[in-house]
């Protein structure tokens, strides 16, 4: 549950640093898109004696690097559990009730300190491609390298009603906030010291949702990873929303009541801000399994944003001043939202945020408190 306490907490955090003259004016996800390579899971390989020639097929399988196919940010250990040097994986194995062998066994880069995730499959083709891709994830990568800002990926509990009445809240609050929001204005000193490839032309503000079913076959691996973000996810049956961002960065989720205007607009304004700290680590979220080669990604994009920026200038307005909000389901409209007066500043965003924010890490810490 402490988990939770990070978005509001480094949230109120931002609404002063980002006011400071020195602060990057690149916005948060933009910035993490180009700088923020994802932590690497580990995959280990668990068996006694030789494998058979199919298990080894797996495990070149997923040891198999190549330019041309992007690859997880996995890396793979093979551990025979009869050799004196695997007491720390026997340990492991032994811990999680001592599967049948051959086993894979997956968990986040131990500094990310989830260290209750532990993914455990059988060794089998099967397991080595619901590893390394599924449909949701490919359409996350697909629509941040369309320059989707970010991807808001709600989990749904299976209970319809409830599904259906959060997607609604959140997709009538984001087409709202694309009609207030603004970016950042990109300082000429940070484009000049490549703390962002594309100008101000090139950036775009773009918001969509997507669902996913916890029942997907397809999507298990998914669903465990998000569900072990937080120690207690897997025992709550409510539809959350994480917002993805970045090389699939996720900040903490908004889990049943808190999908609500306020939680949204707090996630939002964060990740549209500017970058105060450019450090990974000291911000909020965690890293996702998931397959994209990020490096070309930005090229492209950049490359794009140079070609648009060559052509000539027609009476269209730019694109980034156009809201867009895609949906992946498809059937849910939002909302038309309350009409907007001005633009509001960030002061007037940020004094009843941060007030709203305080308020609710007192009220978890003393919840936290009172439930050792």
């Amino acid at each position: 549950m402490l988990y939770r306490l990070q978005i509001p907490f480094l949230l109120c955090c931002w609404i002063g640093l980002s006011t400071n003259a020195h602060a990057c004016s690149v916005p948060v996800f933009r910035y993490a898109v180009e700088h923020w390579p994802p932590d690497v899971y580990e995959a280990l390989v668990l068996h006694r004696g030789k494998l058979s020639e199919t298990d080894k097929a797996v495990t070149d399988h997923l040891l198999a690097r190549s330019p041309k196919n992007p690859r997880p940010n996995l890396t793979v250990q093979i551990s025979d559990l009869d050799l004196p040097d695997s007491a720390p994986a026997r340990q492991l194995w032994e811990n999680l009730g001592s599967p049948s062998l051959p086993r894979l066994i997956v968990r986040p880069n131990p500094r990310a300190g989830l260290t209750w995730l532990n993914l455990s499959l059988p060794l089998t083709q099967e397991s080595a491609e619901l590893l390394e891709n599924s449909p949701a994830r490919t359409e996350i990568v697909k629509r941040i390298a369309n320059e989707d800002s970010v991807v808001w990926v709600l989990l749904e509990s299976g209970n319809k009603t409830a599904d259906a009445d959060a997607m609604k809240v959140l997709n009538a609050r984001l087409a709202y906030l694309l009609s207030v929001l603004k970016l950042p204005e990109l300082s000429a000193a940070d484009i000049a010291n490549g703390l962002v490839s594309v100008g101000a032309d090139g950036l775009k503000l773009r918001f969509s949702s997507l669902s996913v079913s916890r029942t997907d076959p397809k999507e298990s691996i998914f669903v465990q990873t998000l569900l072990g973000l937080e120690s207690d996810l897997k025992d709550i049956d409510e539809p959350m929303v994480f917002p993805v961002f970045g090389q699939g960065r996720a900040l903490m989720p908004m889990v049943g009541k808190g999908i609500n205007n306020s939680m949204i607009d707090a996630a939002a304004i964060f990740l549209v801000g500017k970058c105060s700290c450019e450090v990974k680590d000291e911000n909020p979220g965690a890293d996702l399994l998931i397959t994209a080669n990020w490096v070309e990604m930005v090229k492209r994009q950049a490359a794009g944003a140079l070609m648009a920026a060559a052509k000539p200038e027609t009476n269209s307005p730019p694109a980034q001043l156009v809201p867009e909000l895609v949906t992946f389901s498809g059937d849910t409209k939002p909302d038309t939202p309350p009409p907007v007066t001005g633009t509001p500043s960030r002061f007037q965003i940020a004094i009843p945020l941060c007030a709203l924010l305080l308020g609710g890490i007192l009220i978890m810490l003393r919840k936290h408190t009172s439930n050792p």
